[in-house]
């Protein structure tokens, strides 16, 4: 871990996640494989497995149907399935309290309504690392079942050996998912977006991924709603002295695990602090991994919010004192033991998070991604009043039309 100054924080952060969650390289690779699947379907997306997941994979492989995902999740070890449902029940208690309400106005005029509908049919990219993460099918599944999805797609390149993890099978039968379609990246969102022979097109992509799978979530979206870019993971501390170097370094180390493109910071106004987590952090030698010093930490929250990242961490007390001063993060930790791994598993908030400075304007994933809205309207009454302003804002615009069905009905 090197230490750097903070005035090249945010350049510095911009260059290691590729300045936002993907660049024209990724972009170019991603429009490819999305034009290779829109037009060749199951096949396509099978010659993407081979040659990145899975060599030996058949035709057969890339769909598991619901029967044979309960068989898998039979298997799931004991002390895991607890895991699970601790898990799950705490996602879901916290999902809950995001239902959509019908929003209502009436008066002498009539009623207006804002109604909410699920959607028919979702699909969630759950990424892969050396494991599966049936965390994430938590995460994209629990909001999906509470807002009332019909049919909940799940995507996830297949594992080397071809084979299913009983513990990601279990996740999948806790979210009521209808089918796993084994491929990830680009060719997922693609497989997703536009429907194959073996998978039907959907509504809505959400979920996370790599770099790839931003850019071609960004392709799709004219075609397809999404929820967020979401590519490499991010994170930025703004620690004080009396947080646990140990501790803060152990976070540092837990994003960096996130693999390609996962970036770590950390920003204090101590400088000896910082050099106590760079020894902490020891041998490691991570690139991922930045320190930075500020010469107050008032400047260091600054620094977070211009970096609009995926997660903040504020460590120590003096530094969560400044909670209410970041607005511009996917996910915020206060406090040293709020450690951002509870996020990725069990605290019950959603760790599906805008990352590359998307933040700036798109939150975490909830209920309301999974929902359309819809504007009804019933007038009755006099509308006389109504009409007089529709109609001189109709003659204003030039719409003889308008204004003639708005007198109609006066």
């Amino acid at each position: 871990m090197r230490i750097a100054k903070l005035a090249a924080f945010p350049a510095d952060v911009d260059r290691a996640r590729g300045g936002g969650a993907f660049g024209s390289a990724e972009r170019d690779d991603a429009a490819e494989i999305v034009r290779a699947v829109r037009g060749g379907g199951d096949a396509a997306v099978l010659r993407t497995v081979r040659r990145f997941d899975h060599a030996g994979a058949r035709p057969d492989d890339l769909i598991v149907e619901g029967a044979a995902l309960r068989r898998a999740a039979r298997g799931c070890p004991h002390d895991v399935r607890r895991a699970l449902d601790l898990a799950y029940t705490r996602i879901r208690t916290f999902h809950e309290r995001q239902r959509p309400r019908v929003a209502v106005r009436r008066d002498s005029t009539g009623e207006l309504r804002l109604v909410p509908t699920p959607l028919e049919r979702v699909g969630a990219l759950v990424p892969r690392g050396k494991a599966s993460y049936p965390s994430t099918v938590l995460m994209t599944g629990v909001p999906s079942q509470v807002a009332g999805v019909r049919s909940l797609a799940v995507a996830s390149p297949m594992p080397a050996d071809g084979s299913i993890d009983p513990a990601f099978a279990y996740a999948l039968h806790l979210v009521g998912a209808t089918a796993l379609y084994r491929a990830g990246g680009a060719a997922a969102v693609a497989a997703l977006a536009y429907g194959t022979r073996s998978l039907a097109r959907v509504d809505k992509i959400v979920g996370p991924g790599n770099a790839y799978t931003a850019a071609a979530k960004w392709l799709v979206s004219a075609d397809v709603g999404i929820d967020a870019l979401q590519g490499p993971s991010e994170l930025v501390a703004v620690a004080s002295g009396d947080a646990d170097a140990g501790a803060l370094a152990l976070d540092l180390l837990a994003q960096a695990e996130h693999g390609a493109g996962a970036f770590a910071a950390v920003i204090s106004d101590d400088a000896a602090w910082l050099r106590a987590v760079a020894e902490a952090i020891g041998r490691t030698r991570t690139t991922r991994v930045r320190g930075y010093r500020a010469r107050e930490l008032s400047a260091a929250v600054r620094a977070a919010n211009d970096a609009a990242p995926e997660h903040v961490l504020l460590a120590g007390r003096r530094a969560a004192a400044f909670a209410d001063r970041v607005c511009r993060a996917g996910g915020l930790f206060v406090g040293v033991r709020s450690a951002v791994a509870f996020g990725d598993y069990v605290a019950g908030t959603n760790h599906s998070l805008p990352t590359g400075g998307t933040a700036r304007w798109s939150s975490a994933l909830r209920v309301d991604d999974f929902v359309r809205w819809t504007s009804r309207v019933s007038l009755r009454g006099d509308l006389r009043r109504l009409a007089r302003a529709g109609s001189a804002i109709a003659d204003h615009e030039g719409m003889r039309y308008h204004k003639a069905s708005i007198e109609a009905r006066a």
